[in-house]
């Protein structure tokens, strides 16, 4: 049966199935400029993953065109700085942001039409709410404010390799969330120079070659 629907989906919506993949490294800067952003966050072994991925991919392709956006990001590859630092320990899990905030979990149905009609109701909805779902109870509100997290403690390299090896005071799973983040920043920043540094180079040897034709010349 599962086939089945993979094959109706497929037909719906044909190659717009695609859902695009973010990393440790590009994640909050796509995230930031999206008003709702729907996450799956995944390991490729998971068998509930992928029952979910033809699903995920089909209510991505409803929303194309649309302020909008579904995305997923690999919890055993280049994402996976971003599933420690949400404590993601079981897959899929699926959580939605705004303009890079995370503002809580989607729950309900893992169908096509469940996660489009979610994302249709946070997108179109005015109030300081968003939609849950809860299995006693269904579809409810929760007040934004209870499910977006408090800002992150101010830290350092020093206090971070001190939580590393066990000797900080005060290392808390928020102190060592916002270590996580650090460690993201600093490697993005690293990546960056180096990625400067070698266009650097590169215009140089360029140059040399440039001029050396010309005195052959």
């Amino acid at each position: 049966m599962a086939a089945v629907r993979v094959v109706i989906l497929s037909f719906m919506f044909g190659s717009a199935l695609a859902v695009m993949e973010l990393n440790d490294n590009n994640f909050f800067e796509y995230a930031k400029r999206k008003e709702v952003l729907l996450v799956d966050f995944y390991t490729p072994w998971c068998s509930d993953c992928k029952r979910l991925a033809p699903e995920f991919e089909g209510a991505a392709a409803q929303l194309q065109d649309r302020s909008a956006d579904l995305v997923k990001v690999d919890c055993e590859g280049a994402g996976k700085g971003l599933c420690q630092m949400y404590q993601i320990r079981s897959w899929p899990q699926l959580k939605n942001f705004h303009y890079g905030t995370y503002t809580g979990d989607y729950t309900g149905p893992q169908s096509a039409e469940a996660i489009a009609s979610y994302i249709n109701t946070v997108e179109q909805s005015s109030s300081n709410f968003v939609p849950g779902y809860y299995p006693n109870v269904g579809y409810a509100m929760a007040p934004k404010d209870s499910l977006v997290e408090p800002a992150p403690p101010v830290v350092g390299a020093l206090s971070c390799a001190r939580c590393n090896i066990g000797k900080g005071t005060k290392c808390t799973k928020v102190v060592k969330k916002a270590c996580v983040e650090l460690q993201l920043r600093e490697k993005a920043k690293k990546e960056e120079a180096k990625q400067n540094d070698d266009d650097k180079k590169r215009s140089v040897l360029v140059k040399k070659a440039d001029n050396k034709k010309k005195s052959n010349n």
